[in-house]
């Protein structure tokens, strides 16, 4: 069995068009030696830059946050159910963009690394260009992405669902037999409406909005746990 973790909807976007020429970015871009738009989008660089964005009727709430997906990927990728081949990891963005995180990868821990590698990711569409791909991307919709993975289960976290203890979901979840969960990687809001359709059940573990690595961590530890990892790791 294995555990799809989607990080969804997740702030992890190249600069648009509409703000790609604004000086903030342009002066960003040019000490990177890339073009506007080579880069991420990142609000603790580009917050005024961002600000624009709602003159062409873009919401920026939501956007610009490549640290959320950056911390949550190291959360996860280095635990056990990793190690053992039980935990497919995906990042579907707000603009429709999938990307394939293989098992294998040793993920930059410098957060300044990790930009550049997805950045390369974007304009290369794998990597490496060579040999077998540690990441991929490709153009993909929520729907699209079901149909691509075919799980037989979908739930999603969200401070909207139903309120329940994540041991208990997590229980729930190990009885699919390829389950998909998808926790929310943005800074604040709630799942875009493309994505809430996929949803089968949504659940809330906490009375608290927690960030998106610690539930995500929590979430891998519960699922070996229910599937017996946790447990067989130590001898009990």
């Amino acid at each position: 069995m294995t555990l799809v973790l989607v990080l969804a909807d997740a702030a992890l976007q190249r600069v648009p068009d509409e703000i790609s020429s604004h000086p903030q970015i342009k002066q960003y871009a040019s000490r990177r030696g890339k073009s506007s738009g080579e880069v991420l989008l990142d609000r603790a660089f580009h917050h005024s830059a961002m600000k624009r964005l709602a003159k062409h009727g873009v919401s920026a709430e939501k956007m610009g946050r490549p640290d959320i997906v950056h911390s949550t990927l190291l959360q996860i990728l280095e635990t056990p159910l990793n190690w053992e081949n039980k935990l497919e990891v995906l990042i579907h963005t707000q603009d429709d963009y999938l990307i394939t995180v293989n098992p294998k990868i040793r993920l930059p821990k410098n957060y300044v690394r990790f930009v550049g590698l997805i950045e390369q990711l974007f304009k290369e569409e794998k990597v490496p260009k060579e040999g077998e791909a540690l990441l991929s991307v490709e153009r993909v919709t929520s729907q699209q992405m079901v149909r691509k993975i075919n799980p037989t289960g979908i739930i999603g976290l969200s401070t909207l669902g139903r309120l329940r203890l994540l041991r208990n979901v997590a229980s729930n979840v190990a009885e699919f037999e390829k389950p998909m969960v998808l926790i929310g990687a943005f800074p604040r809001g709630h799942f875009e409406e493309d994505t809430k359709r996929i949803l089968d059940e949504t659940f809330c573990v906490d009375s608290s909005s927690l960030t998106s690595w610690v539930v995500a961590g929590r979430l891998v530890y519960d699922f070996e746990w229910s599937i017996g990892i946790a447990q067989a790791r130590v001898g009990q």
